[in-house]
């Protein structure tokens, strides 16, 4: 009986990754809609998930500690609850940096350059995250080390797209405070790829 509660909690603990990765693709699609259509709203969306996708993923987190500290797991079940943990983790630090996007996207135009490289950004992404999670949920390997090999296509974009900002300063079409700004949005979409590469290495520490 008591196994039967605690294989069920692990269930339910997987089920709440998953409902938190559904919000993190929530709000890369608001920032995509946003892009599209230079509505506010979609960012204050962002904004606002931010903190519900912190807090449902320190309930992981306590949930994980809680049966850490009731069952006292071995094997394969304490490196689950350990994953989960390190998973909400990130989830949290993945949050912030869509926070941080949100807000300087409300502080700067873009052009449709800009508009290029953030939307291959948030479509590799988003495959990263569906992928990583996917992984993680069913202990797909292969899949894991697969998603992890995306992250390659974030660091190229970046670089392509921190050349870009810098050949606009240089021709004086943006100032050097928007430069840096820029800079910075662009680095916080290649953190945002090492972070979705870290849910999938995760998967293949199950």
């Amino acid at each position: 009986m008591m196994r039967t509660r605690f294989n069920s909690d692990l269930e339910a603990i997987k089920e709440m990754s998953k409902g938190v990765g559904q919000l993190i693709l929530i709000s890369y699609d608001r920032i995509d809609l946003y892009l599209d259509n230079k509505n506010e709203e979609n960012l204050d969306q962002v904004i606002e998930l931010y903190d519900d996708i912190r807090r449902q993923a320190s309930g992981i987190e306590r949930f994980c500690f809680e049966l850490l500290a009731l069952q006292q797991p071995v094997a394969r079940d304490l490196r689950l609850l350990q994953m989960e943990i390190k998973l909400a983790s990130t989830f949290k630090r993945i949050a912030s940096h869509l926070n941080s996007v949100a807000e300087i996207l409300k502080s700067y135009g873009l052009t449709d350059k800009e508009i290029f490289f953030l939307k291959k950004f948030i479509e590799n992404e988003k495959s990263m995250l569906e992928d990583g999670m996917g992984a993680f949920v069913t202990n797909n390997k292969d899949l894991a080390l697969a998603t992890i090999e995306k992250d390659a296509i974030n660091n190229k974009l970046f670089v392509d797209a921190i050349t870009f900002a810098a050949d606009e300063n240089k021709n004086d079409k943006i100032g050097p405070v928007e430069l840096s700004n820029k800079i910075l949005l662009f680095k916080y979409f290649e953190r945002l790829g090492d972070r979705l590469a870290r849910v999938a290495d995760l998967a293949t520490r199950l």
